[in-house]
């Protein structure tokens, strides 16, 4: 789990990294609020980033620490999960940097739902591994609903699709995933 924290760590330090400031020496108040006013896009895209990766992490935890042992395909399918984890700063800047373009779009979607996919994928084979964990989890971590607990691919789609329509629209759909967990939380304890 070390080397799962410490790529997620990276992956979020890596998209503030877009972030970027005016190389000027000195600016006016004008200039800068233009190149604020300009990089809306980056902000919009590291936030859906950030809030999703964050949920990403928390859910890795959860269906990982209850494991006591483990075996090569848990290692191999935590690392897709990473894999895909990795690509969201680059699809992030995509977004940020080709906002009114569809394909970015669809890319950063299509990153996102992957990575959720692949954590979906990952909790489906250690849930069928009863053996391996040690203290008895919660109902929703040995029965899951699959719709509810990992929403990511089914946004994605959506989102793919809606960029077709409407390019903010898609985006702005992502930003279902931290308010649909924050729900799961209020309605499970």
């Amino acid at each position: 789990m070390a080397l799962t924290d410490g790529i997620y760590a990276i992956v979020l330090t890596l998209l503030v990294l877009d972030l970027k400031i005016l190389e000027a020496p000195v600016v006016s108040n004008a200039e800068l609020m233009a190149d604020l006013v300009h990089q809306i896009p980056n902000f919009i895209a590291y936030l859906i980033s950030f809030l999703v990766i964050v949920i990403f992490w928390m859910r890795n935890h959860w269906i990982l620490k209850p494991l006591t042992t483990g075996n090569e395909t848990v290692f191999w399918l935590n690392l897709l999960h990473v894999f895909f984890l990795s690509l969201i700063p680059y699809t992030s800047s995509l977004v940020g940097h080709y906002e009114q373009d569809s394909l970015a779009v669809m890319i950063f979607s299509a990153s996102l739902g992957l990575s959720g996919l692949s954590l979906m994928f990952l909790h489906h084979y250690v849930v069928g591994k009863p053996e391996w964990v040690g203290e008895l989890p919660v109902k929703p971590w040995t029965a899951p609903n699959w719709w509810m607990d990992y929403p990511a691919p089914f946004i994605a789609l959506g989102s793919i699709c809606l960029a077709f329509i409407h390019i903010h629209a898609a985006l702005g759909i992502w930003l279902f995933v931290p308010m649909w967990a924050a729900l799961l939380l209020v309605f499970r304890r």
